[in-house]
């Protein structure tokens, strides 16, 4: 079995199974990808290394979001308050339970159409989530921020779209694994798929 920082040769992607599954070729064999797991992969790396070069982009709202919180949720928002503003949100306490949610990472701008669901999904997933191969509390935010904002199974990608996120996922650090330690892709080479068929 190949190391999880094994790098994936370039794929020729055929097409998406259960809105799910990217199928593609490459020189030894089929390979299947989770979308979902392979785009957490894409932008954990991505989000890590603007946060080690400190060029997050973060995006500023034109008008300031109003979040209203659980007791709990609340709690656990000022407690992340400095590391979430450290990866481009920018909150304020606005009253009980209530925040202003005045900017957030750019990279989450153009995938929800309402940010405050991303944040709360942030939120929980930090409280409950599973804990990413690094322990680190920053390593643990930024994990939860990708797995609020990645493409979910089920959804229906273009072919360009799939070819954009296989393409980034060859360039990753850690191709073969989400940033939990879930697979992003399992391989059938050519002579499992010859036995398969009875070609062996």
């Amino acid at each position: 079995l190949a190391d999880h920082t094994t790098k994936l040769p370039m794929l020729r992607v055929l097409g998406q199974i259960a809105s799910t599954y990217i199928i593609a070729e490459g020189p030894d064999g089929l390979y299947l990808i989770d979308q979902h797991s392979a785009h957490e992969r894409v932008l954990y790396e991505q989000l890590l290394a603007e946060r080690t070069s400190a060029k997050i982009g973060i995006q500023e709202l034109l008008d300031p979001l109003t979040l209203q919180l659980t007791p709990a949720q609340g709690a656990a928002l000022e407690a992340n308050r400095a590391a979430l503003a450290s990866v481009g949100f920018r909150i304020e306490p606005f009253g009980s339970q209530t925040f202003l949610l005045r900017a957030v990472p750019a990279m989450i701008a153009p995938r929800k159409s309402d940010p405050r669901i991303a944040l709360v999904q942030i939120i929980d997933e930090m409280e409950q989530g599973e804990e990413p191969l690094e322990k680190s509390a920053e390593a643990r935010l930024i994990s939860s921020v990708c797995k609020s904002i990645a493409v979910k199974g089920g959804q229906v990608l273009s072919l360009e779209e799939m070819r954009e996120l296989v393409r980034r996922l060859e360039q990753t650090t850690a191709p073969r694994t989400c940033p939990h330690g879930r697979p992003t892709v399992i391989q059938l080479n050519v002579g499992q798929l010859e036995r398969e068929f009875g070609r062996k």
